[in-house]
């Protein structure tokens, strides 16, 4: 088998918009043959899908993010975080936990 008998699809050209406004054109056995325009539908529908696969990856982005937690960094002198590490050490429970508690405890007694 020769090279020449292998047959080969043509390249898509890429359009920076996603529209496709030039109509490829490839060469066959029998000569130049034109894409049918069923390539530019489906790119337009490609760009179409892309941009409602986005839209839907922040709908769920948004919804995951709704239960989420939120971080607070706390600078804690060394004494401090070491006697955090020895109240979560022998209460065997994570500085995390003591510390929300606290926070908790906190805003419960002055109201907020």
């Amino acid at each position: 088998m020769s090279l020449d008998e292998f047959a080969t699809a043509p390249r898509r050209q890429r359009v920076a918009a996603g529209l496709n406004l030039v109509r490829p054109q490839s060469v066959g056995r029998g000569g130049e043959e034109t894409v049918p325009d069923a390539t530019v539908v489906d790119d337009q529908g490609s760009a179409e899908t892309a941009s409602e696969a986005g839209k839907a990856l922040r709908r769920m982005k948004r919804a995951r993010m709704k239960g989420a937690a939120h971080f607070v960094n706390v600078n804690l002198d060394r004494e401090t975080k070491r006697r955090l590490k020895l109240a979560s050490f022998n209460s065997e429970t994570s500085m995390q936990v003591i510390m929300e508690k606290a926070i908790r405890e906190f805003l419960d007694a002055n109201g907020y």
